[in-house]
């Protein structure tokens, strides 16, 4: 079966050296794997591409993910790098800060001993219409950008032309599997929040093309404020 791209992908943004793929097991980073490499068949993608993961140890599923994740990259014949990390807060620290922290160390660590040019993250248009409107009640319109730099880890982003149901559509035409997050329900986080209550209003009420046109407001500021810059 041939996994061809039917979704806006913008590989141009990819360095032309290897690449780290980091997979969550949710469909945004397993679509972005499978597009990248084309389902495994595109060529010499065993060379340029390595499948990150990062097991928190924070969910009762999260071993079950590990293995999903390592399979996958199995399945697609790519190299696998995993840990399954312990997650400690240091003080002033929420747990979703202390994670960050831990898969970030991983990702340096990665960088450096499977000589990475950048690592690849599903990021895609909801998730910067989401940031936007998460942003605007402290003042700022930072945008997720195509390319940024955290701790010396270079990050590209090639699905931000990309809705979420495009991406789970684009693994269900091809009947692959994803893990879901149950967290990802939970209301009571402000992420969840604007995603299953926000803009779901925000769509009925204001505007259908809400998340698209988000996203693009988003990028017009992030550009302004870097040229400002």
């Amino acid at each position: 079966m041939l996994y061809f791209a039917t979704v806006n992908i913008k590989r141009s943004i990819l360095p032309s050296g290897r690449i780290g793929i980091a997979v969550s097991g949710g469909a945004d980073s397993v679509a972005l794997a499978f597009l990248l490499t084309k389902g495994g068949t595109k060529k010499n993608a065993t060379k340029r591409f390595v499948i990150l993961h990062v097991d928190h140890g924070l969910r009762k599923e999260s071993k079950e993910e590990y293995s999903f994740v390592k399979g996958l990259a199995k399945r697609l014949g790519l190299p696998f790098r995993g840990i399954h990390a312990h997650v400690e807060r240091k003080r002033g620290e929420s747990i979703e800060m202390a994670a960050r922290r831990v898969r970030l160390d991983f990702f340096a660590r990665c960088m450096k001993s499977l000589s990475l040019d950048a690592i690849a993250t599903g990021h895609h248009m909801d998730d910067v219409a989401e940031t936007f409107l998460m942003k605007l009640k402290r003042m700022s319109v930072s945008s997720i950008r195509e390319k940024s730099e955290v701790n010396g880890i270079k990050f590209v982003r090639p699905l931000l032309g990309c809705r979420d149901c495009e991406l789970k559509a684009y693994l269900k035409k091809y009947g692959e599997e994803w893990r879901e997050d149950a967290s990802n329900a939970d209301i009571s986080i402000e992420r969840n929040k604007v995603r299953h209550l926000v803009i779901p209003f925000l769509v009925e009420n204001l505007d259908k093309d809400i998340v698209r046109h988000l996203a693009a407001i988003s990028s017009r500021e992030g550009k302004s404020a870097k040229a400002k810059a």
